[in-house]
C-alpha cells in the first residue's frame, strides 16, 4: 500500500484492492463457517443422515411429477441399490453415538440464526434432547433397517419420506447448506476483483520478478524430460520401475498392497505379451514436470504426440512445490502406458478395447 499510495494513478487503479478482499472475507466468514460445519457434521460424519440425503432426488420427483410412477419406481430402486452399498460397511452402533454428538457440536458452534429448522423441531418435540431424538430416528427410519427400506421401495411415497426423521433432518440441513452457499457466493465478485487488482499491482511493483503461475483448475500444457533424481545422500531413485517392485512390496495385510493372484501368475510366466520386452514389464516412470492437485490422470505425450503414460502423483520431495519449485528434487510420477495396455489386455482380457486403438511400436 505504501507503493500504491506513492502515486495518484496507482491509488486510483489499485487503492481499493485490499479493502475489497477484506470486505469479502469478513462478510462471508459466517457463511463459510456454516458451510463447513454443515458439511462435516451432517453430510460426512452423520452417515445415516448423509444416506437419507440421497433420497432427495426421488423426493423432488414425487413433488414435481407425482403421476410419473415409472420414474418414481426406478428412482426408488436406484435408492435401494445405493442403500445396499452403504449398508455393507455401515456401523450403526458408532453412528448412534456420532449423531447426537454432531447435533450438539453444531448447535454450540453455529450462530442461532443459521441453525437448520430441524433444531426447532427437536426443541418442540424432544425438549432439546439430542439423544432421545437420535434414538427415535434410528429406531424408526427407513434408512436404518433393511425391512423398512424394502417396504418403502415397494411402495415409495412422499409422506413416508416426510415422516422419516433422518430424511427430515437431511432436508433441513440441505436447505441451510444452500442458503449458506448462496450467501457465501454473494461476496465472490468483490473477492475476485480485489484479488485480480492485488496480483496485478504486485506484478507491476515487481516488474523484474518471475512469478510462479497459479494454474490450478485450468487446462494447461507443460514440458519436461524423463529423469531420475538423488533424494538425499546415498539414495537415488531410477527413472523407471518394473513389475518386480510390485511383487517386492506385496503386503497381504494391507489392502493397498495386496497383489491379485492373476497378476502373480502373469509375472511368474513372464507373460507380458507385446507390452514387455526381454522379460521386463515397465510399470511407472518419473519426469521433471511439475504436478499439482487436479493433474492426476493427465496424458503424458512424447515429442511426436504419442501417449506414453498418465500422470498421477508427485514424489515426497515435491511437497514443497506450492512454495518453491526445486528442479533437482521434484518429480512427476507417471504410469507407463505399456503397463496400462498390459493390464487391459493380458490381465483383464479387454482386448476389444486394444483393437480400437492405434498402437505405435
Amino acid at each position: 500500500m505504501n507503493w500504491v499510495n506513492a502515486e495518484p494513478e496507482r491509488t486510483k487503479k489499485y487503492g481499493n484492492a485490499l479493502e475489497l478482499i477484506k470486505n469479502a472475507v469478513e462478510k462471508r466468514a459466517v457463511h463459510k463457517h456454516t458451510l463447513q460445519y454443515t458439511y462435516e457434521s451432517f453430510l460426512t460424519a452423520s452417515e445415516l443422515i448423509a444416506m437419507a440425503n440421497r433420497a432427495s432426488g426421488l423426493y423432488s420427483t414425487m413433488i414435481r411429477e407425482p403421476e410419473n410412477k415409472v420414474l418414481i419406481d426406478s428412482l426408488a430402486v436406484l435408492l435401494k441399490r445405493r442403500w445396499d452399498e452403504f449398508s455393507k460397511e455401515y456401523n450403526m452402533a458408532t453412528d448412534r453415538k456420532v449423531v447426537p454428538a454432531m447435533l450438539a457440536l453444531y448447535r454450540g458452534n453455529v450462530p442461532a440464526e443459521y441453525l437448520p429448522d430441524i433444531y426447532g423441531f427437536i426443541q418442540t418435540k424432544f425438549k432439546n434432547d439430542y439423544n432421545r431424538f437420535s434414538s427415535e430416528m434410528f429406531a424408526k427410519s427407513i434408512f436404518s433397517d433393511a425391512g423398512r427400506m424394502e417396504a418403502f421401495v415397494k411402495n415409495p411415497t412422499r409422506q413416508a419420506l416426510e415422516k422419516d426423521l433422518a430424511f427430515k433432518t437431511a432436508l433441513s440441513v440441505m436447505d441451510t447448506y444452500r442458503k449458506s452457499y448462496f450467501g457465501d457466493d454473494a461476496f465472490d465478485e468483490d473477492f475476485e476483483k480485489g484479488h485480480r487488482l492485488y496480483i496485478a499491482g504486485l506484478m507491476e511493483m515487481n516488474a523484474e520478478k518471475k512469478f510462479y503461475p497459479d494454474a490450478n483448475f485450468t487446462m494447461r500444457m507443460t514440458y519436461g524430460t524423463v529423469k531420475d533424481y538423488n533424494a538425499r545422500d546415498a539414495v537415488k531413485y531410477d527413472y523407471l520401475t518394473t513389475v518386480e517392485v510390485i511383487m517386492e512390496k506385496e503386503d497381504p495385510d494391507n489392502w493397498e498392497f495386496v497383489v491379485p493372484q492373476r497378476l502373480k501368475e502373469l509375472y511368474k510366466k513372464k507373460d507380458y505379451g507385446e507390452y514387455g520386452k526381454d522379460g521386463v514389464m515397465p510399470v511407472c516412470f518419473i519426469t521433471n514436470n511439475d504436478i499439482t492437485g487436479g493433474n492426476s490422470g493427465s496424458p503424458v505425450i512424447d515429442g511426436e504426440g504419442n501417449l506414453i503414460g498418465l500422470a498421477f502423483d508427485g514424489n515426497w520431495e515435491a511437497m514443497s512445490s506450492n512454495i518453491a519449485f526445486e528442479p533437482d528434487l521434484q518429480r512427476c510420477i507417471c504410469v507407463d502406458i505399456r503397463y496400462v495396455l498390459f493390464i487391459m489386455d493380458k490381465y483383464a482380457g479387454a482386448s476389444h478395447l486394444i483393437d480400437e486403438m492405434k498402437i505405435v511400436k
